[in-house]
């Protein structure tokens, strides 16, 4: 039997490529071709004034990323009257082609084929422009499972080449059968040999070779047809059903820059719209308001025809946000500015057809805790992905399910059972997905999403994945497969849910963070984008509080300016923090890009910033002082601190929150600073609140407070090097064997030495080599009244494929550990003693995490890190790796950053170590300030945020309103505690109303609503109460 099938599944293959294939094609007219190379690409209005000279098949072009305009023109000759004229052209590269001055169609790899006209008159002249790139979808960069010709060919200084180029005449009946048959061939090839289904469509297709006559197979093709979908249908009975949506994933930047990235938006977009004239059924979503911006600048036309498909509900925007992020490295409240940029870009654009429910994030790493809530507040009433599927050590167990966040905040999930969001509606990808909804989803709701087309590189649905998907909607043996809306199936998922809880049927719920046991490396790789993707999230929220909440206010003119300056220094920080742009795994040019975007918004931000502290410093008094400044805390608490300013030393005291204090720098640059000056002696530190001692490798070998023990179990801060070499993904991917590898550095330092012993701070400098070609310097500092032993560390790294660990044995017992993600905490178990744990050998913080014990515990602070991990009582930090692919100099080079260690008794709750991280990575502002200036104030913030109970409040912003004068005050609980909170303004507000993150009004009963909101206008007060990990925002009047 075995042979037999063998025997059936060859004859069926021959007749297919022999008969079928070269039958689609009835007519080929040579075109007349004009090429004009360019070494980068040009825009269509400069390209058709090049010079244009005749080339034939053949010719070729060059190097990656040049760009070569074709003048394609002809007749419509006489075996064409009345017909379909096509353009069958292929330079192996992507393409676009123009017509009329427009984006009609994209050509590459899987599109080489496009309608020009219909119902042709002989001799009518056909003229159209090709814009080729020399790239393939997946950029110019070579991968493992190239074949020969690939590599040879896209190694060649002339990688494009002109492989044809003619206008076709094509019989439709015949290119469905040739489809048909390779559709119905792979489902055979799936079945049982010896199932009855599988017989039944054996004779079905032998019954096609019978029908069609290879001396006519145009005149037999409809009668074939029809037997084989006859064969296709079968007895029917029980299927799955999944709803079928076109689809083409554009990686916002990846194997490409981000200006590649806007041509693939007008090849794919104008793709879609041309399949969208010929297949009227096709539903198609695209994700992404940042890319129908850069449509919206490249090709108003488009656009147009875009918003034209969406109001008839053909074309649905989905996701919510700027641009498919990463949902662990950027901040929450870059997260909600996400949905915020998105949703007024498609409002205007678009207009109500396009307002979102769905966060369709199908590719991104990973997700925290805290999300479900950042979601629902941005208006998302569910989440779809893709990702899960992914995890390299235990499966994902759902379908669907209720995704739970730290704050009880709940959103319908929907992780899509196909595993792959560029599918193209195979019998193999559509079986693969029924078995895994039978294994895994636990619902009555026996229905899932299929997105298909080319993807990742774009390109998005063909001729027969669309083919395929309508075959599929009634072929025995696969899930039922229907085009509709993703919206609408969730609709449905919804309805599935209701029904389930009062019918008192289970539903899953997944509690806590979606961790992707994939992928672990994109917490570290690209270290310096990290750290300045924080800072710029730190300066743009000052610069807002700045404008926005000072103690005057903005005139209309420069309150304009600085606001348009934030809006696009904001849209240009959501554009990096794209899930492959800030995880670091592009190529070289996305970091040029971004290295530019970052500068451009640090520019930004100083000019809003200093034009604000000018209107600040005019109201400050600095009668009676020598040397006045005004140092600004744009912290969410009080602070006290030692400050550096022109190269010395100020100690200054309750600086308050979001508000600023003049002082006298002279009256501050005291010797000692305090009653326990900070002092270096040798190899120890000490300050009155820690007792440190460096060992002679440079490590700490004595950490512990003044009246208490040594929490060291083993020396701390071992900088410890792993072989970093991953199976697969180089600058993704962390094995779980690079464990085994560790060396850790042990040899004694080159130089030990004490720095600064001033009483104001304290430090003792270490440098050392470090692997085979680095070098490493450490200054241990301690600040005179500080509880934090602060690690200020330089970096000349040019190790390869290594890893470098900060590691902190302590004597700590724990069994979990503590860690800030966005709006909050998460705990996780530090120990690996079941597979989900192993397997969560590293993960994600922000800023902070901690280990404790009843009564005493230690916290690791940091500057711009993510990568962390604890395993019996061992706290780590990756500080850097050196992968190769796909920019082969990642993370070589200078690196500075900040890590502190904080020993404390009790918990990090009262210890505070959550404010401690803030204040480390929000320094005091100093801005000098005249003598002798009669003003209103000399200790000033915009409100006092009071607060009691168990928990602690922070200000994630405080901005103007994105459409209006009004102004945004947003809070957050981030302890778990409820906590009641008292705002006394400083400024004047008359009115103050709850609104969602896109700034909406919360209605009364919304579950987000704050709880016993009440406002005085006359006493200047506002009370609400925060339940644990709440965000509330509030819109100011």
């Amino acid at each position: 039997m075995k042979h037999e099938s063998a025997h059936h599944a060859r004859r069926f293959a021959v007749f297919s490529e022999q008969v079928l294939a070269p039958a689609v094609i009835d007519v080929r007219h040579p075109a007349r071709i004009e090429a004009y190379a360019t070494a980068h690409p040009v825009p269509h209005n400069e390209a058709i004034c090049g010079n244009f000279q005749p080339v034939a098949a053949g010719w070729r072009f060059g190097p990656g990323w040049s760009g070569a305009w074709f003048r394609i023109s002809g007749e419509v000759p006489a075996a064409l009257a009345g017909r379909a004229v096509w353009l069958r052209f292929s330079t192996g590269t992507e393409a676009l082609l123009w017509q009329d001055g427009q984006p009609r169609h994209g050509l590459d790899v899987n599109h080489d084929t496009v309608p020009l006209t219909r119902g042709a008159k002989p001799g009518d002249a056909l003229a159209v422009h090709v814009e080729a790139v020399c790239s393939r979808p997946f950029g110019t960069t070579l991968f493992e499972w190239d074949d020969r010709d690939a590599r040879a060919r896209w190694s060649d200084p002339q990688p494009g080449c002109l492989e044809y180029c003619e206008f076709v005449g094509i019989r439709e009946p015949v290119w469905r059968l040739w489809r048909s048959m390779e559709f119905a061939r792979e489902l055979l090839a799936l079945l049982p040999p010896d199932a009855a289904r599988t017989n039944a469509l054996r004779r079905g297709l032998d019954d096609v070779l019978r029908i069609v006559r290879p001396d006519d197979v145009p005149g037999s093709s409809r009668a074939a047809m029809e037997c084989l979908v006859e064969s296709l249908r079968g007895a029917g009975g029980a299927r799955g059903r999944s709803t079928a949506v076109g689809h083409a994933h554009i990686d916002t930047a990846w194997l490409w820059p981000i200006a590649e990235t806007r041509r693939k938006c007008l090849r794919s977009f104008s793709t879609v719209l041309s399949l969208m004239e010929r297949f009227p059924q096709l539903r198609f979503i695209c994700s992404q308001a940042q890319q129908y911006a850069w449509v919206e600048r490249d090709s108003p036309a488009l656009l147009k025809r875009i918003a034209d498909r969406v109001r008839e509900g053909r074309w649905e925007p989905i996701g919510g946000m700027w641009v498919e992020p990463d949902a662990n490295l950027p901040s929450g409240e870059s997260l909600l500015r996400q949905m915020l940029h998105a949703d007024r870009l498609w409002r205007r654009q678009l207009g109500d057809a396009a307002r979102q429910s769905v966060a369709f994030l199908p590719d991104t790493f990973g997700f925290p805790a805290s999300l479900p809530q950042i979601l629902r507040l941005g208006g998302l009433d569910t989440f779809v992905t893709n990702k899960l599927c992914w995890s390299d050590a235990n499966e994902f167990p759902h379908v669907h399910f209720t995704w739970r966040g730290i704050d009880g905040a709940e959103i319908l999930a929907h992780q899509t059972p196909g595993g792959d969001y560029n599918a193209v509606n195979t019998p193999r990808e559509l079986l693969r997905a029924e078995q895994t909804n039978a294994r895994l989803n636990h619902t009555a709701a026996q229905e899932w999403l299929t997105p298909f087309g080319y993807g990742d590189g774009g390109g998005g649905p063909t001729d027969s994945s669309i083919l395929y998907a309508e075959l599929a909607a009634d072929t025995e043996g696969l899930p039922q497969l229907a085009f509709g809306r993703a919206d609408e199936l969730c609709r449905r998922l919804h309805a599935a849910r209701r029904d389930a809880a009062q019918g008192g049927r289970p539903w899953p719920v997944w509690d806590g963070e979606l961790y992707l046991e994939n992928h672990r490396g994109v917490l570290t790789t690209q270290a310096w984008l990290k750290r300045a993707n924080r800072e710029a999230e730190r300066d743009l929220r000052t610069a807002e509080w700045l404008t926005w909440f000072g103690p005057a206010g903005a005139d209309s003119a420069a309150g304009a300016e600085s606001a348009q300056a934030l809006h696009d220094a904001w849209e240009r920080l959501l554009t990096i923090q794209f899930h492959d742009i800030l995880p670091g795994t592009s190529i070289p040019q996305v970091y040029d890009d971004a290295r530019r975007d970052l500068a451009d918004i640090d520019a930004s931000c100083r000019r809003v910033r200093d034009t604000a502290l000018a209107r600040w410093a005019a109201g400050a008094d600095t009668r009676g002082m020598k040397r006045p400044a005004l140092v600004l805390n744009p912290a969410s608490a009080m602070r006290c601190a030692v400050i550096e300013h022109r190269g010395e030393l100020h100690e200054v005291a309750r600086i308050p929150a979001l508000g600023a204090r003049v002082v006298d720098l002279d009256a501050a640059s005291l010797s000692t600073g305090t009653d326990a000056p900070a002092t270096a002696d040798g190899r120890t530190l000490r300050n009155g609140i820690l007792h440190v001692e460096i060992d002679e490798a440079g490590r700490i070998g004595v950490l512990r407070r003044a009246a208490g023990r040594n929490v060291a179990r083993a020396p701390l801060n071992q900088l410890t090097l792993f072989d970093d070499r991953p199976r697969q993904y180089d600058a993704w991917d962390i094995d779980p064997e690079h464990l085994e590898t560790a060396r850790e550095v042990r040899s004694p330092a080159e130089s030990i030495r004490v720095v600064e012993s001033s009483g104001l701070r304290a430090s003792i400098e270490v440098q050392r080599a470090l692997g085979a070609a680095s070098r490493i310097t450490q200054r241990y500092v301690l600040a005179a009244g500080s509880p934090r032993l602060e690690i200020c560390t330089t970096i000349d790294w040019h190790e390869d494929r290594t890893l470098l660990r900060a590691l902190f044995p302590l004597d700590i017992r724990t069994r979990s550990a503590t860690y800030e993600i966005q709006f909050g905490t998460i705990e996780r178990t530090a120990h690996r003693s079941n597979p989900w744990d192993a397997a969560r050998f590293e993960v994600c913080a922000h800023r902070w995490m901690d280990v404790s014990q009843p009564g005493c515990g230690v916290a690791l602070l940091n500057d711009g890190k993510y990568g962390h991990s604890c395993d019996d009582g061992t706290m780590g930090l990756t500080l850097l790796r050196s992968p190769r692919f796909p920019d082969p100099n990642a993370d070589r080079g200078r690196h500075e950053f900040t890590y502190a260690l904080q020993p404390h008794d009790g918990d990090w709750r009262t210890a505070g170590i959550d404010r401690g991280a803030e204040f480390l990575n929000t320094p005091l502002i100093v801005h000098e300030l005249p003598r002798n200036q009669s003003g209103s104030w000399t200790d000033w913030s915009p409100v006092d945020v009071e607060t009691s109970g168990d928990g602690a409040v922070i200000v994630s912003a405080m901005k103007r309103a994105f459409d209006d004068d009004r102004r945004i005050l947003r809070i957050a609980e981030t302890r778990g505690g409820r906590t009641p909170v008292k705002l006394r303004w400083r400024i004047p507000v008359g009115h103050v109303a709850p609104v969602d993150a896109l700034e909406r009004p919360l209605p009364p009963d919304s579950e987000f609503y704050p709880n016993g909101i009440s406002h005085d206008a006359a006493a200047g007060v506002t009370t609400l109460d925060l339940p644990p990990y709440r965000i509330v925002t509030l819109s100011l009047s």
